[in-house]
């Protein structure tokens, strides 16, 4: 992609970018009017199938799972909406989705400064051979790349349902590969099938391409684009690329997460969720889960069914997500690695941090411990708010009782989709909690990195030291 591709669209963009300060509000308040719009949609007739209706909560509820891309649902939407009703939640989550991935870069353009999500130089060592585009080009091109994987992803779903259903209609057929690539890439997990994607797990190559679509969406934009130009094969490192710091800590913590995920699969559910599984099956589904807990939230098994150590270990790699910048939630594979790191380093009584041969800041490490320490916090909250509205409702009279509300919260909070079953159980209240929830799961991981992104304040004052003991 050339410089001059886009320069003439620049130079449109170039009169707004003067402006030194951004509203922060202009995030939620773009997503929530997307919502709105969703709601009034999903609520109208001609949206439903004959016979069918929702209340407005329940719109407003779906609505907001779509455009955040969460994937929970009080109804069911294969039975509940006709094909214009599915098209309306494609159109939030490709919405939500796109939004979340180019978020930043709008920013930066309507405020002019250099926001580290898109900091300038960010861009520019990601981005590699393209180091001269300006974060217009960037935004295009990311549009691009998305619309590019999903029609791959469309296509190779539309072939591979065409050979298990031969007699089904090609148009039905389309719509169906469509549907489930776009919400497979933007990690919302919602299916238009009865039973989600139940009815395929035995088909173990159709589940791997949903889980490619979910571990690409859940890696973040620069980090594609920094792989789309990364030529491993080269032996000339002029010539061959480098991968960035970012890129190389979002893959090694992402396929670290996704092995673990998997064997702890393995190991709680063999002989219980995984027992109709047959030979190779039971490696299929249990990836096929673990990929999910990275806010995917397809399910091919009862979750609900599940033994509680796997709902635990399901409960972590929800709360950690998937990497910045990508359609996942969580706090984010990069702050899970830098915690991990700071532990590391402070157990080997090692005053820096250091990866890859890297260095990281220790204003990172700071930040990171912030952010867990502010998601916990909003968690707890709002199971604890959970626990108040569903006593002695039917919603906490499942298998899992409690533990299924902290899953159901968590799920939420990170964008996830996975539930024990219990989402059209909520009350009102509860389902309030649960949208809000979901909404400051995916709007303020965005708007906290944009915030923290802006330079320090000085402060000349500095106190006399002392130290304190620990543990």
């Amino acid at each position: 992609m050339p410089e001059g591709n886009f320069s003439t669209l620049s130079k449109w963009v170039t009169p707004i970018t003067r402006r030194k300060e951004v509203d922060l509000r202009l995030v939620p308040l773009a997503f929530f009017a997307l919502i709105v719009i969703g709601t009034v949609l999903l609520w109208s007739p001609w949206t439903h199938r004959a016979g069918q209706s929702i209340s407005i909560l329940d719109s407003f509820f779906l609505a907001t799972s779509a455009t955040c891309v969460t994937g929970l649902s009080t109804v069911n939407v294969a039975e509940t909406f006709n094909t214009f009703g599915q098209g309306v939640l494609l159109f939030l989550i490709q919405a939500g989705g796109l939004g979340i991935f180019t978020a930043s870069i709008s920013l930066v353009l309507l405020s002019g400064q250099k926001l580290s999500l898109v900091d300038e130089y960010t861009i520019r060592a990601t981005m590699g051979r393209l180091q001269k585009v300006r974060p217009l080009d960037v935004f295009i091109y990311g549009c691009i790349f998305v619309l590019l994987i999903e029609l791959a992803g469309a296509i190779a779903l539309f072939y591979r349902i065409t050979e298990a259903l031969p007699d089904q209609s090609p148009w039905r057929t389309g719509w169906e590969a469509v549907f489930h690539s776009v919400s497979a890439f933007c990690n919302a997990g919602i299916s238009i099938y009865p039973d989600g994607l139940a009815s395929w797990r035995n088909h173990a190559d159709l589940l791997g391409i949903i889980n490619l679509l979910v571990i690409l969406g859940g890696i973040g934009l620069m980090a594609l684009i920094n792989l789309r130009y990364f030529y491993f094969w080269r032996r000339d490192p002029r010539q061959r690329g480098q991968l960035t710091l970012q890129t190389k800590l979002s893959l090694a913590t992402a396929g670290i997460l996704l092995v673990l995920g998997t064997l702890a699969v393995l190991l709680f559910e063999t002989g219980y969720t995984l027992a109709e599984a047959k030979g190779w099956d039971s490696l299929s589904w249990a990836f096929f889960h673990s990929t999910m807990t990275r806010t995917a939230g397809f399910n091919i098994v009862d979750v609900g069914a599940m033994n509680p150590p796997t709902l635990l270990c399901t409960l972590g790699l929800m709360f950690v997500g998937g990497a910045p910048g990508s359609m996942a939630g969580g706090i984010k594979t990069i702050t899970f690695a830098i915690l991990m790191l700071t532990a590391w380093s402070a157990l080997r009584r090692r005053e820096n941090i250091q990866v890859f041969g890297r260095r990281i800041s220790p204003q990172l490490a700071s930040v990171a411990v912030m952010l867990t320490l502010l998601a916990f916090a909003v968690l707890m909250i709002g199971v604890a708010l959970l626990m108040i509205t569903e006593r002695g409702h039917p919603s906490v009279e499942t298998s899992q009782h409690w533990l299924g509300l902290v899953f159901e919260a968590v799920s939420a909070f990170g964008t996830v989709g996975l539930s024990t079953g219990i989402t059209p159980l909520l009350t009102s209240p509860g389902k309030i909690i649960i949208i809000l929830l979901m909404f400051i799961g995916r709007v303020a991981p965005l708007m906290l990195s944009i915030y923290l992104a802006r330079a320090p304040r000085p402060w000349h004052l500095r106190m006399p030291g002392e130290d304190v003991g620990l543990g």
